[in-house]
């Protein structure tokens, strides 16, 4: 395979609608959910207590659903597409299209007319609505397949609840940025929490990639590192850098582990996190933590703080505080 450019080129991801609710009526809900064709029936004993969160973007849908005691679901999610959940809580059984979802397994539903998804107790799902020419394209890059097929539903995923739970938990933290956000976040900063729902949804699928030679990933890994200085401002997925670089995802991460001892994730992390404690060790008067967070693609501003304490041992406000005190004294002795 090629290694490809430094540069990327951006799809423009938009937001089309955004939302948040809760629910005392079962059917009002499962109208509420937009392009789903769907119906409740509420199962099990007790008031009926639901939630939904829904974004719909341009190229795909995420959402966090959630409901207690339980539902029958009948119908059709928006069409050509999978159903990818992650389950954060289940206190019963799941099941989809009449086969049972073992504990610490997504919950994997393809193109279809009808889900037949039951929840059996109160449950709190996590999910992704990927068209199939997104994932086909997500799955040649990312792991030289032609996409997922229909064995995946037989196919037990070598994952534990842990990792499952922290993956819905890590999904419903970028659903939150978007919909927090919808009406200020730029069209790029879409494209790249766009693409990071992405990654934590299809990551789950195993690798068979055999990596390139290692003087290869030599000058993979110096061209990383040019691309992620490159774009810290507007921060690429793992997807798009395998696109960019002309390599697999295997490849990538033996290539990033080799020349800088971290993943690429972590690798750009810090180097986004070094340009905001820069900009912020060097205000303009009207600059903010906030201003400068987004900048740097940080939307989730609480998530933001706690990284930056964790890296600098301090919060992002403390390094400003002192920018500013410093700036002010060194002015008061002109």
């Amino acid at each position: 395979m090629s290694e490809g450019t430094a540069g990327t080129t951006r799809r423009r991801v938009e937001i089309l609608a955004a939302f948040d609710a809760r629910y005392r009526d079962f059917d009002m809900m499962a109208e509420s959910a937009i392009a789903w064709d769907q119906e409740y029936d509420h199962i099990g004993r007790g008031n009926f207590e639901g939630s939904l969160t829904q974004v719909v973007l341009t190229t795909m849908q995420a959402g966090r659903v959630g409901w207690k005691p339980g539902i029958m679901q009948r119908g059709a999610a928006p069409g050509h597409s999978w159903v990818i959940g992650l389950p954060i809580v289940a206190e019963g059984t799941l099941h989809a299209r009449g086969r049972p979802i073992a504990v610490g397994q997504p919950v994997l539903i393809g193109p279809c007319e009808d889900m037949a998804f039951i929840a059996n107790g109160a449950t709190d799902i996590a999910l992704a609505v990927i068209p199939v020419g997104q994932i086909e394209r997500w799955m040649q890059v990312r792991r030289g397949a032609p996409g997922l097929d229909r064995k995946c539903l037989d196919r037990p995923w070598t994952m534990n609840q842990r990792e499952i739970v922290e993956r819905g938990t890590a999904l419903a933290t970028l659903l939150d940025a978007l919909v927090k956000n919808q009406n200020g976040i730029e069209p790029n900063a879409v494209a790249v929490i766009e693409g990071q729902i992405v990654d934590v949804v299809l990551g789950m699928v195993p690798s068979t990639d055999v990596a390139e030679p290692l003087h290869r990933r030599a000058r993979i890994a110096l061209k990383l590192r040019d691309m992620l200085e490159a774009n810290v401002e507007t921060p690429c997925s793992v997807g798009a850098i395998c696109d960019a670089l002309g390599v697999r995802e295997r490849t990538l991460y033996l290539a990033c582990m080799e020349a800088f001892g971290r993943p690429p994730k972590a690798l750009l992390l810090e180097l986004r996190l070094n340009h905001v404690r820069r900009a912020l060790a060097h205000p303009d008067l009207d600059k903010t933590v906030t201003a400068v967070a987004a900048r740097f693609g940080f939307w989730h501003f609480g998530h933001f703080s706690a990284e930056y304490k964790r890296q600098f041992g301090e919060l992002p406000s403390s390094t400003l505080t002192n920018a500013l005190g410093k700036a002010a004294y060194q002015s008061s002795t002109e």
